[in-house]
């Protein structure tokens, strides 16, 4: 459910990327479904998660700006700004605040030792990077329809990979805590 939700304003791209529409109407299209994210999200969370509401800014940000200026490439770059905002957040938080993303996250749930921590964080500031770079590459080298399937299918089965990937890499330098001993029971 969880996925299904997140990939609402992708899905008007998948109606481009087979021709049955234009960017512009799939550009409205998605900005509505931005407001249908942040309804499903508030209903399935009891509050917007901030994916979503910061996926709503940029779609809002994104879409008027090619509405307005009649130009497609502006939508066609969202994805490239936010995976490179996200890549200069991953990669700025523990040089300029000693945090990691990742761990505080993640870390409730995975027990791995700080080297593997900061090459997580790395590799994902690599994925977001390179994730971003072949976008602009995409939208500057194709039309239109091609851009539309590498969105919906090029760019969520890069993101299966590198799941994937990542998932090894995890299970590689996970450390196995142990668990507190339970408290004797009272015979009393």
């Amino acid at each position: 459910m969880d996925f299904l939700i997140d990939l609402v304003p992708a899905l008007p791209f998948l109606l481009v990327a087979f021709n049955l529409i234009d960017m512009f109407t799939a550009t409205k299209l998605a900005m509505g479904a931005a407001v249908l994210q942040l309804l499903a999200s508030r209903l399935r969370y009891g509050r917007i998660k901030r994916m979503h509401a910061i996926t709503f800014a940029a779609i809002l940000v994104f879409g008027s700006v090619t509405l307005l200026l009649d130009n497609d490439y502006y939508i066609k770059i969202k994805p490239t700004v936010l995976n490179w905002g996200f890549a200069l957040v991953f990669l700025g938080a523990p040089l300029l605040f000693k945090k990691n993303l990742l761990r505080m996250m993640l870390g409730d749930k995975l027990s791995m030792p700080e080297f593997a921590w900061s090459r997580l964080n790395l590799l994902w500031v690599a994925y977001f990077f390179f994730i971003g770079a072949a976008n602009l590459y995409v939208a500057n080298n194709f039309s239109a329809e091609v851009w539309g399937k590498f969105r919906v299918f090029g760019m969520y089965g890069a993101l299966l990979v590198f799941m994937v990937l990542q998932g090894f890499y995890v299970y590689r330098h996970m450390t196995v805590e142990p668990e507190p001993a339970a408290e004797p029971k009272d015979p009393a």
